[in-house]
Protein backbone atom coordinates (compact mmCIF):
# COMPACT_ATOMS: atom_id res chain seq x y z
CA UNK A 1 0.00 0.00 0.00
CA UNK A 2 1.12 3.70 -1.27
CA UNK A 3 1.89 5.42 2.08
CA UNK A 4 0.30 8.68 -0.06
CA UNK A 5 0.63 11.21 3.22
CA UNK A 6 4.41 10.49 4.06
CA UNK A 7 5.14 11.04 0.23
CA UNK A 8 3.12 14.50 0.79
CA UNK A 9 5.49 15.23 2.71
CA UNK A 10 7.71 16.60 -0.08
CA UNK A 11 5.54 19.61 -0.14
CA UNK A 12 6.53 20.99 2.98
CA UNK A 13 10.67 20.17 2.58
CA UNK A 14 12.32 23.24 1.86
CA UNK A 15 15.49 22.74 0.00
CA UNK A 16 18.26 22.39 1.76
CA UNK A 17 21.24 24.27 -0.27
CA UNK A 18 18.72 27.46 -0.54
CA UNK A 19 18.03 27.25 3.17
CA UNK A 20 22.10 27.57 4.00
CA UNK A 21 22.61 30.31 1.56
CA UNK A 22 19.96 32.54 3.64
CA UNK A 23 16.87 31.94 1.83
CA UNK A 24 14.18 32.90 4.18
CA UNK A 25 11.78 29.80 5.43
CA UNK A 26 8.84 32.04 3.56
CA UNK A 27 10.59 32.12 0.14
CA UNK A 28 12.18 29.21 0.34
CA UNK A 29 11.14 26.35 -2.61
CA UNK A 30 10.69 23.24 -1.00
CA UNK A 31 11.22 19.52 -2.53
CA UNK A 32 7.49 19.36 -3.91
CA UNK A 33 7.47 22.88 -5.95
CA UNK A 34 10.58 22.19 -7.14
CA UNK A 35 9.81 18.39 -8.50
CA UNK A 36 6.60 19.91 -9.97
CA UNK A 37 9.32 22.58 -12.46
CA UNK A 38 11.35 19.45 -13.08
CA UNK A 39 8.09 17.70 -14.23
CA UNK A 40 6.91 20.15 -16.56
CA UNK A 41 10.02 20.85 -17.85
CA UNK A 42 10.32 17.61 -18.76
CA UNK A 43 7.11 17.55 -20.68
CA UNK A 44 7.92 20.67 -22.53
CA UNK A 45 11.28 19.15 -23.45
CA UNK A 46 9.84 15.95 -24.59
CA UNK A 47 7.02 17.32 -26.23
CA UNK A 48 9.37 19.10 -28.41
CA UNK A 49 11.76 16.31 -29.29
CA UNK A 50 9.01 14.41 -29.60
CA UNK A 51 8.11 16.92 -32.29
CA UNK A 52 11.78 16.80 -34.39
CA UNK A 53 11.23 12.82 -34.59
CA UNK A 54 13.51 11.45 -31.26
CA UNK A 55 11.43 8.67 -29.41
CA UNK A 56 11.06 9.83 -25.93
CA UNK A 57 9.00 7.89 -23.94
CA UNK A 58 6.51 10.74 -22.04
CA UNK A 59 4.43 8.79 -19.78
CA UNK A 60 7.80 7.64 -18.59
CA UNK A 61 9.37 10.74 -18.14
CA UNK A 62 6.90 11.93 -16.13
CA UNK A 63 6.88 9.03 -14.10
CA UNK A 64 10.41 9.52 -13.46
CA UNK A 65 10.69 13.43 -12.99
CA UNK A 66 7.55 12.42 -10.23
CA UNK A 67 9.83 9.65 -9.04
CA UNK A 68 13.19 11.72 -8.83
CA UNK A 69 13.21 13.60 -4.99
CA UNK A 70 10.55 11.83 -3.76
CA UNK A 71 12.63 9.66 -1.61
CA UNK A 72 13.67 12.92 0.24
CA UNK A 73 10.16 12.60 1.87
CA UNK A 74 11.79 9.61 4.02
CA UNK A 75 15.18 10.56 4.24
CA UNK A 76 15.20 14.59 4.07
CA UNK A 77 16.84 16.46 1.61
CA UNK A 78 20.55 15.80 1.87
CA UNK A 79 22.62 17.97 -0.31
CA UNK A 80 24.07 16.87 -3.16
CA UNK A 81 27.75 17.63 -1.67
CA UNK A 82 27.06 15.07 1.24
CA UNK A 83 25.06 12.98 -0.50
CA UNK A 84 27.89 12.31 -3.14
CA UNK A 85 30.34 11.19 -0.73
CA UNK A 86 27.82 8.81 1.34
CA UNK A 87 28.37 4.97 0.46
CA UNK A 88 24.91 3.68 -0.74
CA UNK A 89 23.20 6.48 -0.94
CA UNK A 90 21.34 4.66 -3.77
CA UNK A 91 20.76 1.54 -1.44
CA UNK A 92 19.39 4.23 0.75
CA UNK A 93 16.65 6.23 -1.90
CA UNK A 94 15.75 2.69 -2.84
CA UNK A 95 14.87 1.47 0.59
CA UNK A 96 12.81 4.88 1.10
CA UNK A 97 11.13 4.17 -2.05
CA UNK A 98 9.96 0.99 -0.42
CA UNK A 99 8.68 2.11 2.96
CA UNK A 100 6.94 4.61 0.80
CA UNK A 101 5.35 1.17 -0.37
CA UNK A 102 6.35 1.79 -4.04
CA UNK A 103 7.54 -1.89 -4.67
CA UNK A 104 6.39 -1.38 -7.78
CA UNK A 105 8.71 1.38 -8.71
CA UNK A 106 12.01 0.42 -7.57
CA UNK A 107 13.16 -0.74 -11.16
CA UNK A 108 12.17 2.33 -12.87
CA UNK A 109 13.89 4.37 -10.04
CA UNK A 110 17.10 2.43 -10.57
CA UNK A 111 16.53 3.19 -14.07
CA UNK A 112 16.57 6.87 -13.44
CA UNK A 113 19.74 6.89 -10.33
CA UNK A 114 21.53 4.74 -13.61
CA UNK A 115 21.24 7.39 -15.53
CA UNK A 116 21.36 5.60 -18.99
CA UNK A 117 17.71 6.01 -20.79
CA UNK A 118 16.99 9.40 -22.68
CA UNK A 119 14.43 9.55 -19.77
CA UNK A 120 17.06 9.52 -17.29
CA UNK A 121 19.05 11.63 -18.86
CA UNK A 122 16.51 14.36 -19.36
CA UNK A 123 15.08 14.12 -16.03
CA UNK A 124 18.96 14.97 -14.99
CA UNK A 125 18.73 17.87 -17.44
CA UNK A 126 15.91 19.23 -15.98
CA UNK A 127 16.22 18.55 -12.18
CA UNK A 128 19.97 20.88 -13.05
CA UNK A 129 17.41 23.52 -15.47
CA UNK A 130 14.98 23.91 -12.64
CA UNK A 131 17.42 23.96 -9.88
CA UNK A 132 19.27 26.71 -12.38
CA UNK A 133 16.14 28.50 -13.14
CA UNK A 134 15.06 28.99 -9.10
CA UNK A 135 18.85 30.36 -8.89
CA UNK A 136 18.81 33.17 -11.21
CA UNK A 137 15.05 33.74 -9.70
CA UNK A 138 17.11 34.36 -5.92
CA UNK A 139 19.69 36.17 -7.63
CA UNK A 140 17.13 38.60 -8.94
CA UNK A 141 15.53 39.48 -6.01
CA UNK A 142 18.93 40.00 -4.34
CA UNK A 143 19.78 37.10 -2.70
CA UNK A 144 23.27 36.91 -4.24
CA UNK A 145 24.40 34.04 -2.19
CA UNK A 146 23.15 31.60 -4.12
CA UNK A 147 25.74 32.15 -7.25
CA UNK A 148 27.82 29.28 -6.33
CA UNK A 149 24.54 27.02 -6.89
CA UNK A 150 24.30 28.30 -10.22
CA UNK A 151 27.70 28.39 -11.71
CA UNK A 152 27.77 24.39 -10.77
CA UNK A 153 24.49 23.47 -11.93
CA UNK A 154 25.49 25.72 -15.61
CA UNK A 155 28.50 23.20 -15.46
CA UNK A 156 26.68 19.91 -14.40
CA UNK A 157 24.10 20.82 -17.29
CA UNK A 158 26.58 21.19 -19.71
CA UNK A 159 28.07 17.87 -18.62
CA UNK A 160 25.44 16.14 -19.27
CA UNK A 161 24.48 17.02 -22.29
CA UNK A 162 28.08 16.09 -23.61
CA UNK A 163 26.05 12.25 -22.73
CA UNK A 164 26.61 9.76 -25.69
CA UNK A 165 22.83 8.67 -25.08
CA UNK A 166 21.44 12.54 -26.56
CA UNK A 167 22.00 12.88 -30.45
CA UNK A 168 23.09 15.79 -31.87
CA UNK A 169 19.82 16.80 -32.96
CA UNK A 170 18.55 16.38 -29.38
CA UNK A 171 21.08 18.18 -27.73
CA UNK A 172 21.07 21.04 -30.30
CA UNK A 173 17.29 21.36 -29.19
CA UNK A 174 17.52 21.34 -25.38
CA UNK A 175 20.36 23.86 -25.46
CA UNK A 176 18.18 26.24 -27.57
CA UNK A 177 15.98 25.66 -24.93
CA UNK A 178 17.77 26.42 -21.93
CA UNK A 179 18.93 29.28 -23.38
CA UNK A 180 15.54 30.46 -24.05
CA UNK A 181 14.59 30.03 -20.76
CA UNK A 182 17.38 31.54 -19.13
CA UNK A 183 16.98 34.84 -21.16
CA UNK A 184 13.15 34.91 -21.29
CA UNK A 185 12.05 31.70 -18.93
CA UNK A 186 9.84 31.94 -22.08
CA UNK A 187 9.27 28.84 -25.00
Amino acid sequence: MVRYGLAMRVKNIARTGWMMRGIPPSDSETVGSHSFEVAFLSMLIADRLTSIGVTVDVSKILRLALLHDLTESVIGDIVRAVKESISGSQQLEERAIRELGMDNYVDIYQELLEGKSLEAILIKICDNLATLLQGLRYLSKGYTSVIDIVESTKQRIEEILKSETLSEEARRVISDLIMKLVVSEEL
